[in-house]
């Protein structure tokens, strides 16, 4: 029997094949996939079928017939080849696979009510007996309702997510209970975040249709969870949409007022979370530890007081102040706070750990928006809790996830405890009637921030669920809505590709701040500062024969940028054309003659062209200019070696050595004292250079060889220079 991995190596020729249009190559891969799979008839009449439709759609082009409908007909066809490609490898992991995906499949198998119409009928059933439970207060039977209840909407969770293809019937179903405002808004949250996770298993149109039907419904709260949801699907989808039914869903969301701006701020959101591991190891690493080293110092100064809590503000020691930011943890704080105002998620390294309760241990959970009377939620909080999960639940920057977090941990605290939080909290002025109050009008609350949350939490349940190598990670790679053809018009006036090249941009992610740059390029070709950062970020990607080109192409058009010109100089100099680098370095240095920097690099290219005595002035002007500093020492005793002036050498090796010395420091000094004849100081050099290297004497011999030529011109005695070479290795002879 073929193995699941040979149909994996199939799929990937059909997807590469179909994104690059070739049909009939993507029909003879799949073909051989088929027949190797035994894949059911079903999908070998659907092949057949698409087939002759793309036979026929082909003679008629090569025929000169126009046809409107032709690219919207190719890009369906393509879809339903990787549909047909996508089922023949689910279906050979059924049977077998351990995977939790899998596992659901087998068991809904196993039931009689296994669709998702009946138990979409079921589920609205027990959530009609908990409603009515509640209402006439009937306490058993409401436990047993709210049970039966979880039960029903866990087991509907995992039907949605493992189904595959949705259904014209499990479409209109789940469209009508996900628009239902009689059921719960939380609910039906969470049960779409079970319609996205079966859309990254494999690819089903009817799902990103219900994710954009849901936008369209305009419902506060879940229109932009629908959204978060469509945008990460159709990214990691994008090779395979097409479909007439999800372009004309998609065109009525693009005529949406405010479509944009929506799109633009969750594309923002999603490129935030590049940042996310960046904090978490800043927290980790360097915040953290810090806080831990300054505890004993902060201990000290609370000597003086018996107790914190009759401290006014006023009394806080501006000492402590003082270590912090000496520590340089104050800075890091302030880091940290700039990025959470700017959206960036600063809670992970906090929470991270807090997900090892059992609930944590559902899929659907992950996906469950927080609220109070949640049942596993309520199980925690008592009446002496109940407040503090309200302040818990309103609290403005924590996700939902860990919110949960929260809760569970408070059911680890005993109940006095918790009463003394809350009073702890009512000390510190939250005023939870204001607080309350402030949510009543949901437009108050600001939908950048509820898209961030939600993010956040989709980012934990990727990140840190125990089985996340079992789920495709979106996050796993820079996201760009701007590559996905379907979108690619609402990007033409550049906004949103400009924010997030700038976001990049400014964090040091140079390969995607060049990706988004490069678009903006394709419709902005005359600017010159555009031109610059594409430039730069090629430049720091390691592409410096394309950041040369950019760079040249900004100089035409705005000749007389320094920085520009600094810039061309590096990448001839890193291209290894000395000459055309000293000619950009010449120009800088007109303008700003007593520039370090330009002097250091002028002395590197003149000494790489073995214009020694040009070399030496760009080096004495730099120990001029900069005095005290070791920048010119070693290029400065390397050229007067070479030129023969062997005490100014030995004058400025003398402090390279006493400088924490390199492999490559005695094996010069070595060299010098060989022209010198002090051949048992060479010897001792040399075995210095070797300790360095790991004892390896081939390497001083290759090293030795490389500077020959050097030794000739000072004149060293090969015969010599063997013996010392010997000398250095074998010194107990």
């Amino acid at each position: 029997m073929i193995k699941t991995s040979q149909l994996e190596t199939y799929h990937r020729r059909v997807e590469k094949l179909v994104a690059s249009h070739h049909l009939s190559a993507a029909f003879s891969e799949l073909d051989s996939m088929s027949a190797a799979a035994s894949a059911p008839w079903e999908i070998r009449n659907t092949i057949d079928k698409l087939r002759e439709s793309y036979r026929y759609l082909r003679r008629y082009a090569l025929d000169g017939v126009t046809d409107p409908q032709r690219d919207e007909m190719l890009r369906g066809i393509g879809a339903g080849i990787l549909k047909q490609s996508a089922a023949i490898i689910r279906g050979s992991k059924v049977d077998e696979s351990p995977t939790l995906y899998f596992g659901n499949v087998r068991y809904e198998r196993l039931q009689s009510d296994s669709n998702i119409p009946e138990l979409v009928r079921k589920y609205r059933e027990a959530d009609g007996r908990v409603a009515m439970s509640m209402f006439s207060h009937q306490g058993d039977a409401n436990n047993q309702h709210v049970e039966e209840h979880s039960r029903l909407l866990d087991r509907l969770f995992n039907l949605i997510w493992v189904s595959y293809p949705l259904s014209a019937d499990d479409e209109e179903a789940l469209i009508k209970l996900l628009t239902d405002d009689n059921i719960r808004i939380e609910l039906r949250e969470q049960l779409a975040g079970a319609v996205m996770l079966g859309a990254l298993e494999y690819y089903d149109e009817r799902r990103l249709i219900i994710l954009a039907k849901l936008y369209l419904s305009r419902e506060n709260g879940i229109e932009l969870r629908a959204l978060v949801l469509l945008l990460i699907c159709l990214w990691m989808q994008r090779g395979a949409l097409g479909g007439k039914q999800l372009i004309d869903v998609m065109g009525a969301v693009k005529e949406l007022s405010g479509w944009r701006e929506d799109l633009k701020m969750v594309f923002l959101n999603l490129v935030k979370t590049r940042d996310t591991a960046r904090i978490t190891r800043t927290m980790n690493e360097e915040v953290i530890p810090g806080m831990l080293k300054l505890r004993p110092e902060i201990l000290k100064k609370f000597k003086d007081h018996n107790s914190l809590e009759d401290m006014n503000p006023e009394d806080m020691n501006p000492e402590w102040e003082e270590l912090l930011a000496k520590s340089g943890v104050g800075e890091k704080l302030k880091e940290l706070n700039d990025l959470q105002t700017e959206g960036g998620d600063v809670m992970l390294g906090t929470f991270s750990g807090l997900k090892g309760f059992p609930f944590f241990h559902k899929v659907s959970n992950w996906f469950a928006p927080f609220y109070t009377d949640q049942p596993d939620v309520a199980k925690v909080l008592d009446e002496s809790a109940a407040d503090l999960g309200e302040l818990i639940g309103m609290a403005p920057m924590i996700c939902d996830n860990d919110k949960f977090s929260m809760v569970f941990s408070l059911g680890e605290i005993p109940s006095a405890n918790r009463r003394m939080m809350l009073e702890q909290f009512k000390m510190q002025s939250v005023n939870l009637a204001e607080l309350r109050n402030s949510k009543l009008n949901p437009e108050l609350s600001d939908r950048n921030e509820q898209a961030n949350r939600y993010i956040h939490d989709l980012y934990r349940f990727f990140t840190l669920f125990r089985r996340k190598m079992e789920f495709k990670n979106p996050f796993s790679s820079p996201i760009n809505l701007a590559a996905i053809d379907l979108l690619a018009d609402d990007f033409a006036d550049a906004i949103a590709l400009e924010a997030v090249g700038e976001f990049y941009f400014k964090r040091g992610y140079y390969s995607e701040a060049m990706d988004v740059f490069t678009l903006l390029f394709n419709s902005r070709k005359n600017d010159p500062q555009l031109m610059q950062k594409v430039g730069f970020c090629a430049q720091q990607s390691g592409e410096i024969a394309d950041a040369l080109d950019f760079y040249l192409k900004s100089e035409l058009i705005k000749p007389n940028s320094l920085w520009t010109h600094r810039r061309i100089a590096q990448c001839y100099k890193l291209l290894g054309d000395h000459v055309k680098a000293l000619e950009y370095y010449h120009k800088v240095a007109a303008a700003k003659p007593n520039d370090i920097g330009v002097a250091l690099n002028m002395g590197h290219c003149y000494l790489t062209l073995e214009n020694y005595s040009e070399a030496l002035k760009c080096y004495y002007k730099v120990e001029y200019l900069d005095e005290g500093s070791r920048k010119a020492l070693r290029p400065l005793a390397w050229c007067n070696f070479v030129t023969g002036d062997y005490e100014r050498a030995h004058h400025y090796y003398a402090q390279v050595l006493d400088d924490e010395p390199t492999a490559t420091d005695f094996l010069n000094v070595g060299h010098l004292r060989m022209a010198k004849k002090d051949f048992a100081g060479a010897a001792l050099m040399y075995r210095n250079y070797m300790e360095a290297k790991g004892g390896n004497l081939e390497k001083l011999i290759s090293a030795i060889a490389s500077d020959k030529k050097y030794l000739s011109k000072a004149g060293v005695d090969p015969v010599m220079l063997d013996l010392v070479t010997d000398a250095a290795a074998y010194p107990e002879i």
